[in-house]
């Protein structure tokens, strides 16, 4: 499954997602994009940061992971948006969803879909696809 597919497959879990997307270890959107109507809340810059930021903190979260098990999802709710990522290689998928959405409902969909991409071996890197036209989130 091309990660762009990925993405639009997850968006499409719940209603209360805003945005989906593959960010590399640059804290670059590489592919995804936010729902139809959706806004972006940060600006391109902030946002970068804001995907470094969630990538640092979930490397450093994998460093417990002898002694806790591995990193599943970081989940981080402000008021007006609750922000989800996810392990993906040596990239991050980065959910944000709305501030009164089931997180856990849709962590646990979101788990099932990326156990059925490792399981299948599909978790190719190829990131030749088309990216959405709103890539940031």
């Amino acid at each position: 499954m091309r990660d762009l597919i990925l993405c639009d497959k997850i968006i499409k879990l719940d209603r209360g997602i805003r945005f989906a997307g593959i960010v590399n270890k640059r804290g670059e959107v590489i592919e995804g994009g936010f729902k139809h109507g959706v806004e972006p809340l940060l600006n391109g810059p902030d946002e970068q940061q804001m995907y470094l930021q969630s990538l640092s903190h979930l490397t450093m979260l994998q460093s417990y992971s002898d002694a806790l098990g591995m990193v599943r999802y970081n989940l981080t709710e402000h008021e007006k948006v609750t922000l989800l990522t996810f392990p993906l290689g040596d990239s991050i998928l980065c959910l944000s969803a709305m501030p009164n959405a089931n997180t856990n409902k849709i962590c646990d969909k979101v788990m099932k879909v990326l156990k059925g991409k490792s399981r299948t071996g599909s978790g190719n890197k190829d990131h030749s696809t088309k990216k959405l036209k709103n890539k940031k989130g």
